[in-house]
């Protein structure tokens, strides 16, 4: 595949970046079918990734997260950014060896390395500076709670699970500390290779990343989406993240899971029926309707 496969201005910005190139594939597609990452590889042997984000918000995100996030998870942890234009919302990042851990085949002991890695990483992350770093901005939370209904409506859920998530959305959540978070922590986007007989975990894909609750999001999918199931994982991520969650904080991850549920399946379904995001929305229903209190 040659790079007069991809669109002029990914081709300006890479070139001005890394000289000559070889198209190695297209990696993700908007959802109107058109690429919007595309893997690279350089004249001096280094594969690049170049990315076209959907709007200014992710953009900004990104670029803010490259220069005051990844440097301080550590050399190896997470891509660097090579080269940016604002104009068409394009990035050029270096690339972490390894392969997603959605698709590693892993032993249950390694699996719980990554998790205990990945807690690491989380407490890593949330524990940056978040001076200079964008703020989310969130409804109020009986607008949060409308609109996630609605949402619930429209994926066409059974009654009796609209009436699960507005119970579990009646009372607003307690209030957390704030901290920068990835805002899309997961398997997807943890990449892991393997060094002699280690495991080592790096981070990848930052647009959502900015300052929230971590328990909004991070530890929310953590907690009750990934390892519900999986009580070992789940030790082994709190063990990586040097602490047991709190009771505010795990109150505060079921009520977001339930405000996350309806965007989740709708998201899933309009994505050729994402079996593991559907996956996720339909662990949190269960959870839901059968309180766990260690969940």
């Amino acid at each position: 595949m040659s790079a007069a496969a991809v669109p002029d201005d990914v081709d300006r910005l890479l070139r001005a970046t890394a000289g000559g190139y070889e198209l190695v594939g297209v990696r993700s597609l908007a959802r109107a079918g058109h690429p919007v990452v595309w893997e690279v590889a350089a004249a001096d042997g280094r594969r690049l990734f170049a990315k076209r984000h959907k709007n200014a918000l992710m953009y900004q995100r990104e670029t803010a997260a490259y220069r005051l996030l990844a440097p301080g998870l550590g050399s190896g942890r997470a891509p660097a950014l090579l080269a940016e234009d604002a104009r068409s919302l394009l990035v050029v990042t270096s690339a972490l060896p390894g392969t997603p851990v959605i698709s590693t085949e892993l032993t249950a002991a390694e699996e719980q390395e990554v998790y205990r890695q990945a807690g690491n990483l989380a407490a890593v992350i949330h524990a940056q500076p978040t001076a200079g770093a964008p703020v989310g901005e969130y409804l109020p939370w009986d607008q949060e709670r409308e609109r996630a209904l609605a949402r619930a409506r429209e994926a066409r859920l059974p009654e009796e699970d609209i009436t699960v998530l507005a119970e579990a959305t009646r009372h607003e959540p307690p209030r957390t500390a704030l901290a920068y978070c990835h805002g899309d922590f997961g398997p997807r986007n943890w990449i892991v290779r393997r060094e002699g007989d280690r495991l080592l975990l790096g981070v990848i894909d930052f647009e959502r990343s900015h300052v929230e609750a971590p328990a909004r999001r991070d530890l929310m999918r953590l907690t009750l989406q990934l390892t519900s199931r999986r009580p070992d994982l789940r030790a082994a991520f709190t063990t990586g993240y040097g602490r047991e969650l709190t009771p505010q904080e795990r109150a505060a991850c079921r009520a977001w899971a339930a405000i996350d549920c309806p965007a989740a399946l709708r998201w899933a379904l309009d994505h050729h029926r994402d079996e593991e995001v559907l996956g996720y929305a339909r662990t949190v229903l269960d959870l839901l309707r059968h309180p766990n209190p260690v969940a």
